[in-house]
């Protein structure tokens, strides 16, 4: 049976996918943003220490920088031709989560920026991060202000308060902004700590919907994120909490593996895409401890490397299927009366 989440969304849809020849896309889609610059990301840090051609990085940068270009445009027009749409889901309990991943891109695409143009890719940063932390402290007063249903308790709260927040003390951290970068490192580590044990106790009670497993890549995304912020802010890459961490971050990426059957119950998706952005993460972060410790940690980061590349390729393949097939775009809101 259809959650009342999905119900409640019909309301702003009709049968076709596209207005005026124009498709409507949600928020969630900048998640391919996400995994692209990540996956790209990872294969920096490969070159850096295996001398991979540098140019595979760079081209998923570039896609990145694409994708965010396509689906911020598309998101303005959301909210210049369907704003009751795009209130809607600025208010809806779940779907207002997945508003964080713009101001997040903007601080992955600052990284991306960063070798080429400094001076850009900082205020890049900086705008990024405000907007970031500005919508987190929004998006949490409303945790005790506003009744949420259980349903509504999914892996998708680790964007607003957890995941894009440590992606941004990652981002700190990597510009030299380390003071900065630990603090920002607190809200969103502590942040995981808690809402992690609200969300376990949802998920061995209530269960996910079968629509919504993909926000079991999001679920994994905090432990991937805290290993390489942590290494990056403290250029500790063979301590005790840095192994804890790994050891944490692989064991969560395991136990997902072994769901795959549970996983594969959904349909392939868009929000297939959250799966690239964990995996690719937790990739850096044993490529960082390799390049301190060979042997057993390089064989891990090879390992999680190419499944990270495979896995983008297969969600890549998928969504230009569904692209090509019309598939990929909800239906579009009803136009709004004049």
């Amino acid at each position: 049976m259809e959650s009342k989440l999905f119900a409640r969304t019909k309301r702003f849809q009709r049968s076709e996918g596209t207005t005026a020849g124009l498709p409507v896309a949600p928020a969630s889609f900048f998640a391919m943003t996400l995994g692209l610059a990540e996956t790209g990301n990872a294969l920096r840090f490969a070159h850096d220490i295996w001398q991979v051609p540098r140019l595979l990085g760079e081209l998923l940068e570039l896609l990145a920088l694409l994708s965010f270009i396509g689906w911020g445009g598309l998101y303005i027009l959301k909210w210049i031709r369907h704003r009751s749409a795009a209130l809607h889901e600025w208010r809806d309990p779940v779907q207002a989560s997945f508003i964080a991943l713009i101001p997040e891109s903007l601080i992955l695409l600052a990284s991306a920026f960063l070798p080429y143009q400094a001076a850009f890719a900082h205020a890049l940063f900086w705008t990024g991060s405000a907007a970031n932390l500005g919508y987190a402290a929004m998006r949490f007063s409303r945790m005790w202000t506003i009744q949420r249903q259980p349903a509504q308790i999914t892996p998708s709260l680790f964007l607003t308060y957890t995941a894009s927040v440590l992606v941004n003390a990652l981002i700190a951290g990597q510009m030299s902004y380390s003071t900065y970068g630990w603090m920002v490192f607190g809200i969103g580590a502590l942040s995981w700590l808690i809402l992690d044990s609200v969300l376990l106790q949802q998920l061995a009670t209530g269960g996910l919907d079968a629509k919504t497993r993909n926000f079991m890549g999001i679920y994994m995304a905090p432990s991937a994120i805290v290993l390489v912020a942590y290494q990056v802010l403290s250029g500790q890459s063979s301590n005790f909490v840095t192994y804890a961490l790994a050891g944490y971050a692989l064991f969560l990426t395991v136990s997902l593996a072994l769901s795959y059957p549970w996983l594969r119950q959904q349909e392939f998706a868009p929000g297939y895409w959250a799966y690239t952005f964990g995996i690719a993460t937790v990739a850096q972060g044993f490529l960082l401890m390799a390049r301190e410790r060979s042997g057993a940690f390089a064989i891990v980061a090879a390992i999680l490397l190419i499944g990270s590349l495979l896995l983008t390729l297969i969600v890549a393949a998928g969504t230009v299927r569904l692209f090509f097939g019309g598939k990929y775009f909800p239906p579009a809101p009803v136009p709004e009366k004049a």
